[in-house]
């Protein structure tokens, strides 16, 4: 009796795949000539095993959707132990990060040594899912230099500014990009922010295009945290387009999605299957105004601002997109370059904030250029402006900064700091929108607000006691050393020179002559206003 249609199909399809399991997931894939990876269940995998068959049979057999299936269900069964970790666009091991150029090309290998070309699975340690609709990336130029990195300046809107916040932005940019290529770490969130015209939307998808070019270039903010999941799962970096107000849910999501996300689900059409996604993402969020206002996402995030475009230097999209494909490989090169240095530096900078992982990294592969602190101190300046804005944004904590000016310290309940902040203040009857309508709300404020408060010099602490909750506050006199650069000591930034008088109750410290308004601490334990 001769093979059935099915045995047959097996016998073709095993001479040319090689089958293994994602690690976690236990979801089996296959190697496919060409640099091709699939998993047996995929459309695709499908689709090139039923021509195959028909092209090998003899007889142009084409299995039935039944046959198929059991087809499917026969190479799962017959898999080895063998697994690897599966990734996204960017992947890595110990010592060696993988670029993935797409489907059917060669994976960029990055080590301490340089960079160089698999175009072999079984030379891979790693693997990559592939969406259908991931675009491919060119071969980097191994002519390229470090410093190459740079011509993104070309590609962004970067002009309007004074040149050393050019410098300065183009710094941040260029590091969040390089931070992108390190599979281990976190990402914090890139906020790219600026009015109607300053070309966020297409800063943003060039930024996509260099490492994780895509059909679906941006996204918009949605409600529903699965959307989200569903475009980390496929792609590498995610781009969020016109983002005005985040809720505090909203926000904790993306903190998980920075820092590392699990999520727990019942599989379809099963009762206690579960199945578990992970993931953590590079995000990209454009908008007119500043919606990061909750402080634990602001510890994760990196903002640059641009500005309006004037009409007569605005460039049509399709010359913007051409420069990209010209300068992509050289840019690419590079960033190749700088996470090779990255890989190869053991040396510690003398300071990490928080997202440790990113800094570090990006702090080791700018090394190369001799600009590793240089962009620490730019990290952590655009980090305690955030933190500013949000305090100053929320009306209860300008409140609160107003009243530590004056009164040096408090201690005491909640429920007697929010009767001190609205005695303070004049809110005898109507409360401004945003004012905590609790104690207990009030409490939670200070809390999520502690790290911000730190940065003006303002200590928050908590202790229980018989008598009940007390909160106490007060005038520090520690800071990050990365926050020095805020300290200004010309006329504007003092009061009795002509300086800035800082009126409380506003919930818009920040705008004043067009200029950002921060407050940072006296020796004498007074608080004094200073102009970015």
């Amino acid at each position: 009796m001769g093979k059935t249609r099915v045995e047959k199909a097996l016998d073709i399809l095993q001479q040319e795949i090689v089958l293994w399991r994602a690690e976690g997931t236990g979801e089996v894939f296959a190697d496919l000539p060409g640099m091709r990876f699939y998993p047996v269940g995929d459309p695709r995998f499908y689709q090139w095993g039923l021509r195959l068959v028909w092209e090998r049979s003899g007889d142009g057999t084409v299995l039935r959707r039944d046959e198929w299936q059991t087809v499917v269900d026969n190479l799962r069964a017959r898999v080895s132990d063998t697994a690897f970790p599966v990734f996204v666009r960017v992947g890595g091991v110990p010592g060696a990060v993988f670029w993935d150029l797409g489907e059917g090309l060669p994976v960029v290998r990055i080590t301490g040594n340089g960079w160089d070309l698999v175009d072999k699975p079984e030379a891979l340690p790693v693997r990559f899912r592939r969406s259908a609709y991931m675009h491919p990336l060119p071969v980097p130029d191994s002519d390229a230099k470090p410093e190459d990195v740079f011509l993104i300046r070309e590609l962004l809107n970067l002009s309007g500014e004074e040149e050393e916040k050019v410098k300065e932005s183009l710094l941040l940019l260029v590091g969040w990009l390089l931070g992108t290529l390190n599979p281990f770490g976190s990402y914090p969130v890139l906020l790219l922010k600026g009015e109607k015209g300053s070309g966020k939307t297409t800063a943003a998808r060039i930024l996509k295009g260099l490492v994780d070019p895509h059909q679906v270039l941006s996204m918009a903010p949605s409600r529903d945290m699965k959307d989200l999941m569903v475009a980390a799962y496929w792609s590498h970096l995610v781009v969020m387009d016109n983002v005005s107000v985040f809720s505090q849910e909203f926000a904790d999501a993306l903190c998980r999605m920075a820092t590392g996300e699990a999520l727990y689900l019942r599989k379809l059409y099963t009762d206690y299957s579960e199945e578990v996604v992970v993931y953590r993402r590079p995000l990209v969020i454009t908008s007119v105004v500043d919606p990061m206002t909750q402080p634990d996402l602001i510890d994760r995030a990196l903002s640059v601002e641009l500005y309006r475009v004037p009409d007569t230097d605005r460039k049509p999209e399709e010359d913007l997109y051409a420069r990209l494909t010209e300068l992509r490989p050289r840019i690419m090169g590079a960033l190749a370059h700088l996470v090779s240095h990255a890989l190869k530096e053991t040396t510690e900078p003398q300071f990490l904030p928080r997202m440790a992982d990113f800094a570090r990294f990006v702090w080791r592969g700018l090394k190369a250029l001799n600009l590793g602190d240089a962009f620490l101190s730019a990290y952590e300046k655009s980090r305690g402006m955030m933190e500013l804005s949000a305090v100053f944004d929320d009306v209860a904590m300008s409140v609160l900064v107003a009243y530590i000016q004056e009164k040096g310290s408090f201690s005491g309940t909640a429920q007697e700091l929010l009767t001190e902040l609205e005695g303070f203040a004049g809110y005898t009857r109507q409360k401004p929108r945003g004012w905590p309508g609790s104690p207990v709300a009030l409490g939670h404020r200070l809390a999520r607000f502690k790290a911000s408060m730190a940065a003006l010099g303002i200590t928050v602490n908590y202790h229980r006691t018989r008598d009940g909750n007390i909160w106490t506050l007060g005038l520090g006199h520690g800071q990050s050393p990365y926050l020095e650069g805020f300290d200004r000591t010309d006329s504007h930034s003092n009061p009795q020179a002509g300086g800035v008088a800082l009126p409380y109750g506003q919930t818009h410290l920040r705008e004043q002559d067009d200029e950002a308004v921060i407050l940072l601490p006296r020796e004498k334990g007074q608080l004094r206003a200073g102009l970015v």
